[in-house]
């Protein structure tokens, strides 16, 4: 293995140089990779089969891509020195907020409750994490050449992909003494199944410190998350931003009722924020209909007006240098991530839905564990499944059990969501879809 540093590559030496750094290099790997394209079919709330065109995991990927790589250039335009001593590069932060999402199941955040209750209570299994599947993809199940698994990422990228710098195994070590702190996280990020890679890419690193392109592309995430989501359900006639101030006391009410969790968390300092927002948003929508010219020309201008405040919130400070966000615009992202938790998430027709979405995953994964545990290598078994389930390996866990549930996750991780609805369908007799020219094999 050539090459020194964050430029490193662990399974192969690294290529003769040519017009694009390693880097550069990263950030296509993951872009033509099958499991980035496979995005386009996970959800973000709303079912992707939804008939308005909402955001998916693809288009939220991208956006975040873009946005970290723009926080990214304006630290390093306003602290250049500072910015190059700790290693923030656009190129990585491109790459991290491409991936960060690669792990995520089907159905998203329900389906991830799902399977980690399964797999948690599987001897030799520490439970799902959608971030530790990322992790898990981009060094072990994507493919890209036959002489190495993963996609052989570079030290750099698999640090800032690590947004959750710690094991289950950590427990509550690590976590940020504030919810403002974000330099560390309060969830796990890798399997005990990965912890060479793990090591590898946080050598030299402070322990359940996140690196400096990791901050920034969680930042983005945040970001992305929050405003396009008001976007999302403002055109699905789901957020009235028509008549905000209705709600004005009972948003804020359940604002601070479901952070009281957060460390250090400052309920007043919310209710300014999100009083700003309101006042910012509220009857600025003329009408209910967002296809009118005049909605659209003020949600682009005012969604404008938010990403730059939130990026402009970005500075380095510490010896060591550290990556900082004005606690202001933390506490605004909250108010703005409010909105969703409000007006969609909380009401029941997502809750019926994913009451739905939970059966489909929940079944999938018993039936395709027992029929695992049967024949592993029966041909009636999926073939990528069955390459999933020799890849794990018997070494790498204490039973079957325990290896046919991992080889499943990282299965039923690799679907979309109409994949997951069709196989289900078929495995309980319901599908009219002709047995020729399945998708699977």
């Amino acid at each position: 293995m050539s090459g020194n540093g964050e430029a490193e590559r662990r399974h192969r030496d690294n290529q003769e140089p040519d017009y694009r750094g390693p880097f550069e290099r990263d950030r296509d790997r993951v872009l033509y990779s099958s499991a980035f394209r496979r995005l386009a079919g996970v959800t973000q709330v709303a079912a992707v089969s939804e008939q308005r065109v909402l955001h998916n995991r693809l288009t939220h990927s991208l956006k975040v891509a873009q946005l970290g790589r723009r926080i990214a250039q304006h630290v390093e335009f306003g602290q250049r020195d500072l910015a190059g001593r700790i290693g923030v590069n656009p190129d990585v932060v491109e790459t991290a907020g491409l991936a960060h999402d690669l792990g995520h199941p089907p159905f998203g955040h329900i389906a991830e409750s799902v399977l980690n209750d399964k797999v948690k209570a599987i001897p030799g299994l520490e439970g799902f994490e959608g971030n530790a599947q990322t992790f898990r993809i981009v060094t072990k199940v994507a493919i890209r050449r036959k002489s190495h698994v993963g996609l052989d990422l570079t030290r750099s990228s698999l640090s800032a992909i690590l947004k959750y710098p710690r094991t289950c195994a950590d427990g509550d070590e690590g976590r940020p003494e504030r919810w403002t702190d974000r330099t560390r996280g309060d969830k796990w990020g890798a399997y005990a199944s990965e912890m060479d890679d793990f090591t590898w890419a946080r050598r030299d690193r402070e322990p359940h410190v996140r690196c400096p392109n990791a901050v920034i592309m969680d930042w983005a995430d945040d970001i992305t998350y929050a405003t396009h989501d008001i976007e999302d359900y403002f055109r699905a006639g789901m957020i009235p931003l028509h008549d905000l101030g209705r709600d004005r006391a009972e948003l804020i009410k359940q604002g601070k009722k479901r952070r009281a969790g957060h460390q250090g968390f400052d309920e007043q300092l919310f209710e300014q924020a999100m009083v700003k927002v309101l006042e910012r948003l509220n009857g600025q929508g003329r009408s209910p209909e967002w296809e009118t010219k005049q909605n659209r020309a003020w949600l682009n201008e005012v969604t404008t007006t938010h990403i730059t405040e939130l990026v402009d919130a970005v500075y380095l400070d510490g010896n060591p240098a550290v990556v900082r966000i004005h606690e202001d615009a933390q506490y605004a992202v909250e108010a703005l991530k409010e909105l969703t938790w409000f007006y969609v998430i909380d009401r029941p027709g997502l809750a019926m839905m994913q009451e739905g979405q939970k059966r489909i995953i929940g079944k999938l994964f018993d039936q395709l564990v027992a029929c695992l545990k049967k024949d592993p290598r029966s041909r009636r078994v999926p073939v990528m499944l069955r390459e999933l389930y020799e890849d794990v390996g018997p070494e790498n866990h204490a039973d079957e059990q325990a290896r046919c549930a991992r080889a499943v996750v990282d299965y039923l991780c690799l679907l979309t969501e109409g994949q997951a609805i069709d196989l289900r369908e078929r495995m309980n007799g319901t599908t009219r879809n002709s047995m020729f020219g399945a998708w699977f094999h």
